[in-house]
């Protein structure tokens, strides 16, 4: 027990020493970093994302002996892009090991019209000596090209700065850094640095703490987290983002056509502000928990509060998203959301007419109407006018996979069947492209380019539609590749217009389809779809659900083919972009060696369910989502069909 005459003095000492280790906190990034800031990315600790990342499914998956020669060559390959996107700090993946004593920021900052800088900010508490051998090694590396070492003062600090002369393919540049109050700091704009050791050990209402967008993200993601803390933390601007993109990419812009980006901010859809949010690993029940904020506040008053075509981002919640019993369990993917479709037609008049760089989007209405050798309907009132507030969207992969293997198909609500049924084949016998058949009594319409001599395909599981198809059609065999060639679809059925990629993946949703084989009672569907809604318990704009095992097939296979490159799902050209030199239309050589990779069947226990969830709010859209393992167990209130497995 203490004295009771010590006990004031403890306390005060105490209370001294907390307020002491508060004042010489490491400073956080985002009140370093300017209000310019377009793309931001934040780690609170490597280690703890790497301890919680090594206990996940893919984790385990890369960890995974039979995956070590991919995995090496992957980390390879990751080092060297970020040595890429660094070479300009002199900082390669490897300096920054053993450096890093708390958070580590990278940013993307908007420095001027013309320059775009990348900046690095990191907590050093007690790598003071690490630090210094990392100042070291980056003075190695960049005298190395021929900079020329200054030092100068700026607000109390310390700046070291480099000017790299020209060299090979870069530009003649500067990198500036400086160390202060355990705040390691790097840009390879002076500018920019000068400003941040501004903002060091004061609140700044220039920084990027202080952009609206940002601290309403933060704000919002971090409630719904509660007392789970983030291991990491993003933001982008989006426009703004790309825009500096383009000028960190030596000015790039669009050469051919319209440049979309300008398009999209002149119709309105800077509405748009920040996109930001919270990552998690093992976090609960999931192996990946991700929270995202979409901040698009009202740029006009009263109910429409977008202008333009921006206006068409009308997503009503509501509580109807359960699969149609029609849709098969065996898809990769399913997605419900509400949309006006109704105004989102309206307000594409505006986008349409910018696209085309003329007034030509009541015209084409009236062409379409009043041509004599058109369909003569009028679309308003004919089609439009029939639609509902719910698309439903699925995908599956068709074997063997190819770069073009994904197949999507797109249900939309409408209110009267028959009459758009009967716009539909209006419409589609006036286009010389569009080949009518019949399945189960439902009207198909195939359209396949005759210039492009593809085949017409034959459902392989359906004698009756191939036998409709007629002989002289399937009597010729073509390679297995060309058959897998996209022949879109229509038609109406189950009370929905629905159009496909290719004609067999709407055959198959025209099958009837068993309770026990519908997507709706399938087990792991049932699991993501109670996950969810204990996540986010009030009313949805859209839900998805996905197989990441189906969904990352594609991507593995044609690793392993070696034509990642020619990827032409949405999950390949997404990692495309992001793997590749950033060169409008280019072609990118496939760097990492997949030839190695094991068997897809042998590693696809590793690949769990996933959902996403959104909310509208006022002034933007709430976003949940998590992926889980295979082998989380389905909740006692979810009911199963006997014997029914957790996949197909």
């Amino acid at each position: 027990m203490l004295p009771l005459a010590l006990r004031p003095a403890i306390a005060l000492f105490a209370c001294f020493s907390l307020g002491l280790s508060a004042a010489f906190a490491a400073q956080k990034s985002e009140t370093i970093l300017p209000n310019t800031t377009k793309g931001y990315l934040s780690v609170a600790s490597v280690d703890a994302l790497k301890a919680a990342w090594n206990q996940t499914q893919l984790g385990q998956l890369m960890n995974d002996p039979v995956m070590k020669p991919f995995a090496d060559d992957l980390a390879q390959q990751l080092q060297k892009k970020w040595s890429q996107t660094h070479r300009k700090l002199g900082i390669t993946w490897q300096d920054m090991e053993g450096v890093l004593g708390g958070e580590v920021s990278t940013a993307l900052v908007q420095a001027s019209a013309d320059q775009a800088a990348s900046v690095i900010v990191a907590d050093i508490t007690g790598r003071q000596e690490q630090a210094q051998a990392l100042l070291a090694r980056i003075h190695k590396n960049l005298t190395a090209d021929g900079a020329k070492r200054t030092e100068s003062q700026a607000y109390g600090v310390t700046l070291i700065v480099y000017d790299v002369p020209k060299r090979g393919d870069y530009d003649a540049r500067q990198a500036a850094f400086f160390i202060k109050n355990d705040i390691l700091a790097a840009a390879d704009s002076v500018k920019v640095l000068e400003g941040m050791a501004s903002r060091m050990g004061r609140e700044a209402s220039d920084s990027l703490a202080g952009v609206k967008a940002y601290s309403e993200a933060m704000r919002r993601v971090g409630e719904a987290s509660g007392d789970l803390m983030p291991h990491a933390r993003f933001f982008i601007e989006p426009f703004g983002y790309v825009e500096a993109l383009r000028v960190a990419n030596d000015g790039r812009k669009k050469k051919k056509g319209q440049d979309l980006l300008k398009v999209l901010k002149s119709q309105g859809f800077t509405c748009v502000r920040g996109i930001g949010g919270y990552v998690n690993f093992m976090a609960d029940r999931y192996e990946i928990l991700h929270r995202t904020f979409i901040y698009a506040p009202a740029a006009v008053p009263g109910p429409e509060k977008y202008e333009l075509a921006a206006r068409m981002l009308k997503f009503p919640n509501g509580k109807e998203f359960e699969p149609f019993h029609w849709i098969p369990r065996e898809v990769a993917t399913y997605a419900s959301l509400n949309i006006d479709m109704k105004n989102a037609f309206e307000s594409s008049k505006t986008l349409v007419n910018e696209v085309v760089g003329d007034e030509v989007f009541e015209d084409v209405l009236k062409s379409i109407e009043e041509d004599p050798n058109g369909p003569q309907i009028n679309l308003r009132r004919d089609l439009i006018a029939y639609l509902g507030e719910r698309a439903v969207v699925i995908t599956d992969y068709q074997l063997p996979i190819t770069p073009k293997s994904e197949r999507i198909l797109l249900a939309l609500e409408v209110t009267n069947p028959e009459n758009v049924a009967a716009t539909i084949a209006k419409s589609m016998k006036t286009d010389p492209d569009a080949h009518r058949r019949e399945y189960n009594g439902y009207e198909i319409w195939e359209i396949v380019d005759e210039e492009s001599e593809l085949p017409m395909v034959t459902i392989e599981h359906s004698p009756a539609f191939a036998a409709n198809v007629g002989a002289e059609e399937d009597a010729e065999e073509e390679p297995e590749e060309k058959k897998m060639l996209p022949n879109s679809a229509i038609t109406v059925a189950h009370g929905r217009l629905i159009a496909a990629t290719h004609l067999d993946f709407l055959v198959k949703v025209l099958d009837t389809v068993s309770e026990r084989e519908a997507l709706s009672h399938s087990a792991d569907f049932e699991i993501i779809r109670t996950e969810l809604n204990k996540l986010v318990p009030e009313e949805h704009s859209l839900q998805t659900f996905s197989r990441s095992d189906e969904e990352y097939r594609a991507v593995y296979e044609l690793l392993r083919q070696g034509r990642m490159p020619e990827a032409e799902t949405m999950l390949g050209k997404l990692l495309n972009h992001m793997l590749g030199d950033g060169k409008e239309g280019s072609l990118r050589k496939q760097e990492i060696d997949g030839s190695k990779l094991p068997d897809f069947e042998t590693v696809r226990r590793y690949f769990g369910p996933a959902g996403i969830s959104m909310v509208s709010v006022e002034d933007g859209w709430n976003i949940t989502g998590f992926t889980t393992s295979k082998d989380l167990e389905k909740p006692a209130e979810v009911g199963s069909l006997p014997g029914e497995g957790t996949t197909r």
